[in-house]
């Protein structure tokens, strides 16, 4: 072992599969630029939505022209923009329009509550607002509420092989008019790419508010030719000539950033603009064929169900993926690999290219030993990895923790990590610069990282996550409550994946019927849907830890013993 394979033993990896040790000195050059690349040097490929194909160059111009359009209306260098759009061609335009006028991107996710939507773009502030108008009432009460000067509306059938006719539309603008109005005469910007912020990705922190990743041009494109550069000799292969499903929310961090790997490539990117929506997935594999499928566990195991036959690849991200998950994938296609990655890290950090290569030579990737689950594989170039001790906080070297199969938590650092959190008072980062991930890991001799526990009491719903202290901190504000613990139970129809359950001890001078109806409505308006209780318990008392924290340990094991012994 070389004196570098001994504090990042994933080298070993990197040479047999080709994955180069570094990727720097990365591109001086804004995000955007990555669209006139694939416009010029790969022009028959492009983006597909609903039985339309916007080439490349089609694609680049849309973008001139938006970028043209927003100049206009207002956006400079960082000039604030959010988009509330789905997985869609109008979301790939939009963002890149958006900095190639000098703006800055704030991705939202529609299902959102309307309050905390509102709470992100109070904190962002934006001067224009992209969205679709299937959520009109939502995107008007923001504009009157937050005072946005521009609203501009879309359909996603506005990019379709059948796009409709619109009405005109009060105090907005429709997007696809103003692009097609608008001659493409974008403004030349100058960017900093290591200072200059590219997006504001939020996220939410430890206390359960939502937190404003900045992420900055480089911090986006090393991420994304990071991403390019982790898939080895495949991408190489998959480069300008074959197609890859983007099944994944791309406002969420892991869409985002497969969606800038697939553009950096290019390949031809298939879209799936609601991810909920299992048969078109399947429609879509079957009549173009994609050679990788990008989707959350949850989605690989609804495919199952389908009765999926295909050679297609599935990299699964967002959440841990069960071993039934991918067995039972694995029966119906070719299999599924998958990556780790958080916002902070702008935000894929690990990807396993065993997986994806054993899969694809009809071999056995779990015959290259490893630990009894499935690998987030090994870190992509550039990224520094360390393993702090949960209980003494000191840092465990890597050769230990693999020698005598030590657990850390995981800290993370590298040209894709983020600048900070927006108006932060203090530093995120410790004294080395490093985020901490609030994930327990273990490694195998081959540099293979395995997520075996949360340090936090995150809940992890299909992918996403719910903070339970966000929900605890609405739930004290109802006058029935005393004291609440929400935590999550395992899904037993989705391996991987958890429910959400409150417990509630009640209030003994509340003058009233509580009822988990009451809980419900309660919460409803206040936090996300995947985040809403799936059932309420009603306890005596909540049990506390000796110095008097919610116990949410000892729920978990309850209910644990109430499910076994129904």
């Amino acid at each position: 072992m070389t004196q570098s394979e001994m504090g990042k033993p994933w080298f070993r990896e990197y040479r047999e599969f080709g994955i180069p040790e570094s990727l720097r000195p990365y591109p001086e050059t804004p995000v955007h630029e990555i669209v006139e690349a694939a416009a010029t040097d790969y022009p028959d490929a492009g983006v597909v939505q609903r039985g339309r194909t916007v080439p490349y160059p089609e694609l680049h111009d849309h973008v001139e022209r938006l970028a043209t359009a927003l100049r206009e209306r207002g956006v400079e260098k960082g000039t604030r923009v959010a988009t509330v759009l789905p997985t869609s061609v109008q979301f790939i335009v939009t963002e890149h329009a958006i900095t190639r006028a000098g703006g800055v991107h704030i991705p939202n996710d529609f299902l959102d509550a309307e309050s905390d939507l509102k709470y992100r773009l109070e904190r962002g502030d934006p001067q224009v607002l992209v969205g679709n108008a299937e959520h009109s009432e939502l995107l008007y009460d923001l504009y009157d509420e937050l005072d946005i000067e521009h609203l501009l509306l879309t359909e996603i059938d506005d990019y379709s092989a059948d796009p409709p006719a619109h009405d005109e539309a009060p105090n907005a603008e429709w997007l696809v008019d103003v692009i097609e109005d608008t001659p493409p005469n974008p403004p030349d910007v100058e960017f900093d790419v290591e200072s200059d912020v590219h997006t504001i990705l939020f996220t939410g922190g430890t206390t359960g508010r939502p937190k404003g990743c900045l992420l900055s041009h480089r911090n986006v494109l090393a991420n994304a030719k990071q991403g390019v550069a982790s898939m080895s000799q495949l991408a190489t292969m998959l480069r300008g000539s074959e197609s890859a499903l983007l099944a994944l929310p791309i406002y969420h961090a892991y869409g985002y950033s497969v969606a800038h790997s697939l553009l950096d490539l290019p390949v031809t990117v298939l879209l799936a603009p609601d991810p909920r929506d299992t048969k078109a997935m399947v429609d879509l594999i079957d009549e173009r064929e994609p050679v990788l499928l990008f989707g959350v566990p949850t989605q690989f195991m609804d495919i199952v169900d389908e009765e999926l036959d295909t050679s297609v690849v599935g990299i699964s991200g967002s959440a841990p993926l069960a071993s039934e998950t991918k067995e039972s994938f694995e029966r119906s296609s070719t299999g599924v690999s998958q990556g780790y990655g958080l916002s902070e890290m702008s935000p894929v950090t690990h990807f396993d290219i065993r997986g994806v290569y054993e899969m694809m030579l009809g071999g056995d990737p779990d015959d290259a030993g490893g630990l009894d689950r499935p690998t987030i594989g090994v870190p992509v170039p550039d990224t520094e990895v360390k393993l702090v001790d949960i209980d003494s906080g000191e840092e465990i070297p890597m050769e230990r923790a693999i020698e005598d199969g030590l657990e850390g938590e995981m800290y993370l650092n590298g040209p894709q990590r983020m600048l900070g959190y927006l108006d932060a008072e203090t530093s995120p980062f410790d004294d080395d610069g490093f985020v901490s991930t609030g994930d327990v890991v273990k490694v195998d001799e081959q540099g293979r990282f395995y997520v075996v526990d949360r340090v936090k009491d995150m809940i992890n719903v299909s992918g996403l996550k719910v903070y339970s202290e966000e929900v605890d901190e609405i739930l004290f504000g109802h006058e029935g409550v005393r004291r609440p613990a929400t935590v999550g139970v395992p899904d037993p129809d989705r391996p991987g994946s958890e429910l959400v359950k409150v417990y509630v001890e009640p209030d003994p001078a509340y003058d009233g019927d509580l009822t988990a109806d009451d809980i419900r409505e309660f919460l409803a308006d206040e936090i996300p849907r995947h985040a809403r209780p799936e059932s309420v318990e009603f306890v005596e008392e909540i049990p506390l830890t000796a110095i008097g924290k919610t116990d949410k340990k000892r729920l978990r094991e309850r209910h644990g013993d109430e499910a076994a012994a129904e």
